[in-house]
């Protein structure tokens, strides 16, 4: 059977949840409502009773089948014909009344979710039969019965508690949530990854070339629709297929089988851990390998944390499969070596290792550390998902962070958000694409292009900016030439008139319609959402004009109360190599999402007002703040962003030594704003190996570590400079502005 759907006995003492009774594929809707009140009115009328006689003659007989079950385990194998009586009398046991009934029971149970709710069909099984059936009765019209079982067959439920009743002893009082007694001493696997939605490609893949490799989901989707019934049977094979997904899915998720990873588009991998953990004995362990993503990602960080509040964590041992590990498995792929306790035997401190290419990497000490359910709320104080640590230091230096800086998001409540930040998208590349029109469409109807934005009659379409377009201070960062991109070259970037091209534009009014209400300056603040910790650069945020942007360049809205030069500060803060590093110790996918932005060491904008950096005496935003216009004032279309900023002089000269140096201040300011030693930045530098290639092959040293670290010295200089004047009562001054000599 499909050891992930089933029911336990803590399940079948409950009335059926409506959830059961949702539609699946073409049930008949109206039936469902009638299935629905049904239920409900019958879960009323057994309030307080429990659902069968646990153990009792008159129910099933749980009993009997555990004390059968046990006496079997105890007959001799040591012959063959040891072996072939064990064999008679587990067919026997298959046999008896006990065994039928709480199998009958227990699929009857999982059968209600997936039911053919229709008027043709048996009538559907709601709560009174199901306690009927845990009572021993013969509940099931003969119709049904037969419903049930082909139900059985198709989707191989299979009741942990029925089929190994001397390891699942059902008691009143169970000691584990599934509601036995016992478990397995250990529970050792390599589950299957998959996810249990239909994948239409693999479906197809043997049965349709030419839908598999549909160029898109829409063009896949068209040609599925345009397929004709007939001797072939693929059409239908497909909706037998699309329906056994679904209802594999219902039960997952509305069942209660699975409270912490039955959410989102779930994969078997996480509900296999989730029902290794409900079979293992009180103080048993467990041992499998699963996608690093069951301690990452946002599906399953309910489970991740309550691995971590249990004290179920023993040790998670991450893999890189560059190695060639698992040679059938892709080189990128990343895998854990999951180790859990029972309940029993909580564990105070896990241990952890990430990045390891082999197991020799676990012996190396520097590699291998310890996390507290304490360090990870501190880390993310909102999902209590793992951080991704390579080694011991980055943990130490990680921890050290947040401990002096808050997050950007606390979720509540209550909520705590000092930049009064909210977060969303304007345009789906796929959905909104009914809206966007090429430079082709635009031409021929008569509209002309001044500068990227196209006008007509007092009308505009607005260039639809893409993620790609977009880098750190640097909105004309790639152009489209057709329908492929290129960067932007030094020449054309000197020219402040010249802009980047998108591949598409939106209307103007579809623009402000999205952001009415929710921001109304003339420049938006963003990030990538694709993103890798092994790039050059893993968070890449920027400030665009006031254009339509793609889905894949998030936009985040402040408060009104919040200064346009406090953003400017958040803006160079999100682009600083501090902020990167904490990053690479949390992202374990390719996709920089809210829950990730939200738990980055963010400063609140009253760290940026008082504070100096030096004994010149400008706060630090105002000193942020005239470095960041300089960067990103670059361009006519940014004046409006200058302007609010402060200046009102032309677009800056692009002059990439001069915005080399610019950059280099500010990521030195915000290791001193962080609280960075001087050791860890140089450490933390390091650990950016392209842009260390990178400039070595420029420049013939690591350049930037370099210019970053005499920075860093030098405004530690005038700190200490400024401390002795204050104390000797004299005004000295170290100036480290731009072009005063020390940058």
């Amino acid at each position: 059977g499909d050891a992930l759907l089933g029911a336990t006995p803590a399940l079948l003492r409950e009335p059926l949840p409506p959830e059961a009774f949702d539609p699946i594929g073409d049930d008949d809707k109206a039936l469902v409502r009638e299935l629905k009140r049904k239920n409900k009115d019958e879960a009323k009328s057994g309030q307080g009773q429990l659902a069968f006689a646990l153990g009792s003659a008159a129910g099933v007989g749980y009993a009997d089948l555990t004390q059968k079950a046990r006496g079997l385990d105890a007959l001799g194998d040591g012959d063959i014909a040891g072996v072939r009586a064990k064999e008679a009398g587990y067919r026997a046991l298959h046999e008896t009344p006990a065994y039928r009934k709480a199998r009958l029971a227990a699929d009857a149970w999982c059968a209600a979710f997936v039911w053919p709710k229709k008027r043709t069909e048996p009538e559907g099984l709601t709560t009174g039969a199901i306690r009927a059936l845990t009572r021993g009765e013969a509940a099931l019209s003969e119709a049904q019965a037969r419903v049930v079982e082909q139900l059985r067959r198709q989707y191989g439920f299979f009741h942990w508690h029925v089929e190994f009743p001397q390891v699942f002893e059902v008691k009143e009082g169970g000691d584990q949530a599934a509601g036995w007694v016992g478990g397995f001493d250990v529970v050792l696997g390599n589950p299957p990854w998959e996810r249990v939605k239909l994948q239409e490609q693999e479906f197809f893949a043997s049965r349709s070339r030419e839908i598999a490799e549909a160029p898109n989901a829409a063009a896949r989707r068209k040609l599925i629709d345009n397929l004709s019934r007939g001797a072939d049977g693929l059409v239908e094979a497909y909706e037998d297929a699309l329906r056994a997904a679904d209802g594999a899915s219902h039960v997952v998720r509305n069942s209660g089988r699975y409270p912490l990873c039955g959410r989102g588009d779930v994969n078997t991998y996480s509900i296999f851990a989730e029902t290794m953990r409900a079979i293992v004995a009180a103080r048993g362990r467990i041992g499998c390998i699963v996608p690093s993503g069951i301690a990452t990602d946002d599906t399953t960080k309910f489970f991740f944390q309550d691995l971590m509040e249990s004290g179920s964590l023993v040790s998670l041992f991450d893999f890189e499969n560059r190695a060639g590990l698992v040679p059938a498995v892709d080189s990128r792929m990343k895998f854990t070596l999951l180790t859990l306790a029972g309940p029993a035997v909580p564990v105070a401190v896990a241990e952890f290792a990430f990045f390891a290419l082999g197991t020799a990497d676990l012996a190396d000490e520097e590699r291998r550390f310890t996390l507290t359910a304490q360090d990870i709320a501190l880390l993310n104080p909102n999902t209590k998902t793992c951080p991704v640590f390579r080694t011991r230091r980055d943990a130490d230096i990680t921890k050290a962070i947040y401990r002096r800086v808050p997050v950007l998001i606390e979720e509540g409540p209550p909520e705590k958000n000092p930049w009064g930040l909210t977060f969303a998208t304007l345009f789906h590349m796929s959905n909104d694409s009914g809206l966007f029109r090429t430079r082709g469409d635009l031409e021929r109807d008569g509209w002309t292009l001044d500068g990227n934005v196209f006008r007509k009659k007092g009308e505009q379409y607005l260039p639809l900016y893409e993620a790609k377009m977009i880098h750190h201070f640097d909105h004309r960062w790639a152009t489209y030439e057709g329908l492929d991109t290129r960067d932007l070259t030094d020449a054309e970037k000197a020219d402040p008139a010249c802009v980047a091209l998108p591949r598409y534009w939106v209307p103007k009014e579809e623009v402000d319609a999205r952001l009415a209400g929710r921001w109304d300056r003339e420049w938006l603040i963003g990030w990538r959402d694709i993103c890798r910790s092994t790039d050059e650069r893993t968070v890449i945020a920027g400030v665009v004009p006031r254009v339509g942007v793609g889905h894949k360049f998030p936009l985040m809205t402040p408060a009104d109360a919040i200064e346009p030069k406090s953003l400017a500060c958040i803006v160079a803060m999100l682009s600083s190599f501090v902020v990167d590093y904490v990053a690479r110790q949390k992202i374990g996918g390719t996709s920089l999402t809210y829950h990730y932005i939200k738990q980055f060491p963010v400063l609140p904008p009253d760290a940026f007002v008082a504070t100096t950096l030096y004994s010149g005496g400008d706060a630090v935003r105002e000193w942020i703040a005239a470095r960041v216009i300089e960067l990103v004032d670059i361009s006519q279309d940014m004046d409006q962003l200058a302007s609010d900023l402060g200046y009102d002089g032309p677009p800056f000269e692009w002059n990439e030594e001069r915005r080399f140096r610019l950059r280099c201040e500010l990521d030195a300011a915000f290791f001193h704003l962080y609280g960075i030693a001087r050791d860890d930045v140089d450490y933390i530098l390091e650990t950016f190996p392209i842009v260390k290639k990178n400039d070595e092959k420029r420049w013939g040293e690591y350049r930037t570590k370099r210019v970053i670290l005499e920075v860093f010295d030098a405004m530690a200089r005038a700190a200490s400079t400024t401390a002795h004047a204050r104390d000797a009562g004299t005004a000295a001054a170290t100036d480290i502005r731009p072009n005063a000599g020390t940058a």
